[in-house]
């Protein structure tokens, strides 16, 4: 047993909970620290009797066959389920089928649209030639080079200023890589079962997961503490204190911290020097508001995710939770189950309307998509202050300048997860990041920063949950 040992964790999403896991597998028995009330961090599913919440529409995939045995360690087989991807953008009324499939893009929209896209799209690559995925560039720079001027500016242009609340001059093109895959000129398969469009999912969302993980602890006589808020973090000699914001103290030899970077920098002590935590102001965070509304009428949406890229609606994306589980509606319950999210800026905006301001744009949402908004079942809103970290041109370079520092200064501090490494990680790099972290505590030669820093399509070589 590591009794000498009692690292103390910030925050129970899937970071957080896997590192407590890795810890008790290894005797060591750490307090966790959670400030809102549940666990799960965005990948929580919250409910209302028998209504649940996807918050970020999370599919479960993975290059990491350790990862996907936790996933499988943790919910039987029969808790998973297999899910076709299949998601649209809605651009002038059309849904375009999304990753684009070049023979959609010559069709939906008429042919004079579809020969426009096609030129630009070949005069983009007469000109710029193959995108490279280690050019480091401004997402327009790269989408022009992708899709062309024409398309990239009519399906992403819109996209990004309202999902990612930036001009794409000023966003990075990093994610971009990782995420968004080139055009298809061959039709994609999603019946087959081996394809990276059939995703895991958990049955009644992804919250059943992080919760069997916290009950895997539990078992281990581990329980996160909810709804307690961190307000400092002390170094003291070799040893740290965290403090609540109710005053009440935990003590340890290191901190594992999911807490955003930026909030980590503010309430470290001793205080780091000005230029650090001048460096951590300027990383910003996007909010999510996911109002999910439970239609009484059913419409037939083939869909699990729209992307509303148009300016005629403020929802930037619309989950179809039937395409995702019938488990997160009440059983036998037939009328239509969405998720419209909403992305702003903490403390601006949607983010501090109220419910009756924000109600009356989704209503009229829910008219300009042409869906009967009088008939409800059920409304319910789930707010997500630091969903999102944004990836400026200037992120990387500010992140690496407090990496640098707290290696140097404090290296029992380990940043760990999407918002610990300001970061924007899928489920499984934040796992891993909290995987490598704490190897590192127990003295592997591991460097938990190089987690998903390969610019590459995510989707390919996937390991099965």
């Amino acid at each position: 047993m590591e009794s000498t040992r009692n690292p103390v964790i910030i925050g129970a999403g899937p970071a957080g909970l896997t590192a407590a896991l890795e810890l008790a597998k290894n005797g060591v028995t750490p307090r966790i620290f959670e400030a809102s009330g549940a666990v799960g961090g965005l990948a929580r599913t919250p409910t209302d009797g028998d209504w649940r919440v996807d918050p970020g529409g999370h599919r479960f995939f993975t290059k990491s066959e350790e990862v996907a045995a936790l996933w499988r360690s943790l919910l039987p087989a029969e808790e998973w389920i297999s899910v076709p991807r299949s998601s649209a953008m809605l651009v002038n009324g059309h849904p375009v089928r999304y990753p684009l499939v070049g023979r959609d893009l010559l069709t939906q929209m008429g042919l004079p649209r579809g020969m426009q896209g096609l030129g630009s799209f070949v005069w983009s690559r007469l000109r710029h030639g193959l995108p490279s995925i280690d050019r480091a560039e401004t997402f327009r720079d790269w989408g022009t080079r992708q899709f062309g001027n024409y398309w990239c500016g009519l399906f992403f242009d819109g996209y990004v200023r309202k999902t990612w609340l930036t001009n794409p001059d000023n966003l990075a093109s990093d994610w971009a890589n990782q995420r968004i895959k080139p055009i298809s000129w061959r039709r994609p398969d999603a019946a087959n079962s081996t394809s990276p469009d059939v995703f895991q999912y958990p049955r009644r969302g992804p919250g059943q997961l992080w919760e069997a993980a916290a009950a895997a602890l539990a078992d281990f006589g581990i329980v996160p503490s909810l709804n307690s808020n961190v307000a400092h973090i002390r170094q003291s000699g070799s040893g740290w204190t965290v403090e609540l914001q109710n005053g009440e103290t935990a003590s340890g030899d290191a901190v594992f911290s999911t807490m955003p970077l930026r909030l980590l920098i503010d309430n470290l002590e001793p205080l780091p020097p000005q230029h650090i935590r001048e460096i951590a102001a300027t990383l910003r965070h996007r909010s999510l508001i996911t109002v999910a509304v439970a239609l009484q009428k059913h419409y037939d949406i083939p869909y699990n995710w729209v992307y509303t890229p148009g300016k005629d609606v403020r929802v930037g994306r619309i989950q179809n939770y039937g395409r995702w589980s019938s488990a997160l509606a009440p059983q036998n319950w037939n009328g239509t189950y969405l998720g419209l999210e909403y992305f702003t800026l903490p403390g601006e905006d949607l983010a501090v309307a109220s419910n009756e301001s924000l109600g009356a744009i989704v209503q009229q949402d829910l008219r300009a998509l042409g869906f009967d908004h009088t008939a409800l079942d059920h409304v319910m809103i789930v707010r997500s202050q630091y969903a999102y970290p944004i990836e400026d041109s200037m992120r990387e370079r500010n992140v690496a300048r407090i990496r640098d520092y707290l290696r140097l200064r404090h290296p029992t501090l380990h940043p760990i997860g999407r918002n610990g490494m300001h970061h924007y990680d899928n489920q499984d790099h934040a796992m891993l990041s909290a995987m490598q972290s704490v190897a590192k505590y127990f003295g592997a030669k591991v460097d938990p920063w190089q987690v998903n820093t390969d610019r590459s399509y995510h989707e390919t070589g996937l390991a099965r949950a």
